[in-house]
């Protein structure tokens, strides 16, 4: 307090020899200069954030019991202090093994908060099914209120993290999930809502003391081991940003990435297809029963479809994709199977549908791997032949 008023004192001070510079020209203008300005030397040090937490050690650090008796008999319990103010956990990292998650990404407390140390909280929402970024119908409520559904997965344990002093810049949530009636861990695709409350913050308990992940987590439960989205931490779109240059028109087709394992196959692809249509139809199309397979089960982000090139040139000239995000899907042992079309009639790359002539087809999966680089796969492509004449029967 006395550095601001000694500090404010010289501002005046600088200021009223300004004005005396002005009236005696007799005074040095370098004189005034000096006067007038503030010593950058005095000035307090903007505060800074304390290093990250060390993930491994989380890790490493024994878990405290939660009571999950608010989720599980909702309005019978006070559910925990919770609040979404000041502080933000952005996810960024996320891994699971067995029953365990860990998320880890940025923290910021806010420049009022006092941090207290890190102790996470978690409410498993299930995914809606079509749209994977949203919780499923009967879920977009509180929980823990009387008539609120109870959630098939809660937080048994979790890592609480002690600490006063400036917050570190990234955190790391570590939860260990079960069930109500400690049944497996039922198959499917959840949300992790994580925050944390009454612990960050001005005050212990205070309504603005706590922080809230900026967005749900994305978790799966396959042969009841907890799994990660590859290459995703949160989606609310449901959807997850791919680059599908190699799709786009007049583009040369080719696989990008190795292809993360994943396999395409078709059946019943069309091979002819005319010019011409009838009145009541939408136009002439190229169908195929587009099967995608993955070692990888769970959510993944898939995108596929059937695409045709111009055998001289290798481009692609109908079926083009140019959507720069696809969709998270399921992806089950027998993999994930679509029926697909590419219209010949209208669509076409640069010419409102594909002239009479020989082509060629293949089918297409895209994908999303840990890292978040595209994998583009092709199937075996099959010769398509545009006729102007009805295709034979």
């Amino acid at each position: 307090m006395n550095d601001r008023r000694a500090a404010s004192g010289v501002r005046l001070r600088g200021r009223a020899m300004a004005g005396l510079c002005l009236v005696s020209l007799t005074l040095a203008l370098g004189a005034c200069d000096a006067l007038g300005g503030e010593d950058p030397a005095s000035s307090p040090p903007s505060p800074t954030a304390a290093p990250p937490m060390d993930p491994e050690s989380v890790a490493s650090s024994a878990s405290t019991p939660v009571d999950p008796s608010w989720l599980c008999r909702p309005g019978e319990e006070e559910p925990p202090v919770r609040s979404t103010e000041p502080g933000v956990l952005t996810p960024e990292v996320v891994s699971a093994e067995g029953s365990t998650i860990t998320v880890s990404g940025a923290l910021d407390l806010g420049e009022d908060a006092t941090y207290r140390g890190f102790v996470p909280e978690g409410v498993l929402l299930p995914a809606h099914p079509e749209n994977r970024g949203a919780p499923a119908p009967g879920y977009d409520v509180e929980l823990g209120q009387e008539g609120a559904p109870v959630p098939p997965m809660v937080v048994r344990e979790r890592v609480e993290i002690t600490g006063e002093g400036e917050a570190p810049s990234a955190a790391t949530a570590r939860l260990t999930l079960g069930t109500c009636d400690d049944a497996p861990l039922p198959e499917g695709q959840f949300l992790l809502r994580l925050s944390g409350g009454g612990v960050d913050g001005p005050g212990r308990g205070d309504d603005d003391a706590g922080w809230s992940a900026s967005g749900d987590v994305l978790v799966d439960v396959v042969d009841g081991e907890l799994r990660a989205v590859p290459g995703v931490a949160t989606a609310p779109s449901g959807e997850a940003p791919a680059d599908l240059s190699p799709l786009h028109c007049r583009a040369s087709l080719e696989p990008l990435g190795d292809g993360n394992g994943m396999t395409v196959t078709v059946e019943d692809p069309t091979t002819r297809v005319s010019t011409s249509f009838d009145e009541d139809e939408l136009g002439s199309s190229v169908t195929a029963q587009v099967t995608a397979t993955s070692p990888d089960l769970g959510t993944v982000a898939l995108l596929q479809g059937i695409v045709i090139t111009n055998p001289s040139t290798g481009t692609v000239v109908a079926g083009a994709r140019n959507t720069p995000t696809i969709p998270l899907q399921w992806m089950g042992e027998d993999g994930a199977t679509r029926a697909e079309r590419t219209w010949t009639t209208h669509g076409a790359c640069g010419t409102d549908s594909l002239s009479p002539g020989d082509y060629q087809a293949q089918a297409f999966a895209a994908t999303v791997d840990e890292e978040g680089d595209t994998q583009l796969v092709l199937s075996d492509p099959w010769a398509l032949e545009v006729v102007e004449a009805e295709p034979d029967s």
